[in-house]
C-alpha cells in the first residue's frame, strides 16, 4: 500500500509509530489493520512506515498490534505517488498455508 504512495526505497528509519486493530473475522481484521495504517499516514504527523513488525496476532479473537519504522512524509524527500483514499472489502482474500499467508486486498486511489 504504501508503495503506492511513494518510493519505500526513499523512506528512512527513524522513527517508529504503533497500532492495534481489531475484526470480527479475519477479512474484517485485515481492512481495519490496513485502515488504522492508512489512517496514521493521513493524520499529522503523516507517518509512512518502511517496514511493518507485527506485534502481537490473536487469531481467535481477531485481534492484531504492529510497529511501523519509517519517517514524517516530507515532499521534498518522498516522491508524491498515487494517493490511497481507502481500503476496499472488493475482492479482499485471505489464504491461509502451513509456512505462509497469502493476502489480496484492493485499495481506493
Amino acid at each position: 500500500m504504501f508503495g503506492y504512495m511513494t518510493e519505500i526505497d526513499k523512506v528512512e528509519m527513524l522513527e517508529k509509530e504503533s497500532i492495534d486493530a481489531e475484526g470480527d473475522d479475519m477479512l474484517s481484521l485485515l481492512f481495519h489493520f490496513l485502515d488504522e495504517w492508512l489512517f496514521v499516514f493521513s493524520a499529522e504527523p503523516f507517518f509512512i512506515p518502511r517496514k511493518v513488525v507485527i506485534t502481537n496476532f490473536d487469531k481467535e479473537n481477531f485481534k492484531i498490534s504492529a510497529v511501523g519504522y519509517g519517517e514524517t512524509f516530507d515532499i521534498s524527500k518522498h516522491p508524491q505517488g498515487s494517493e490511497v483514499k481507502a481500503i476496499t472489502y472488493s475482492h479482499m482474500q485471505v489464504h491461509e498455508k502451513e509456512e505462509q499467508c497469502d493476502i489480496f486486498c484492493i485499495v481506493d486511489i
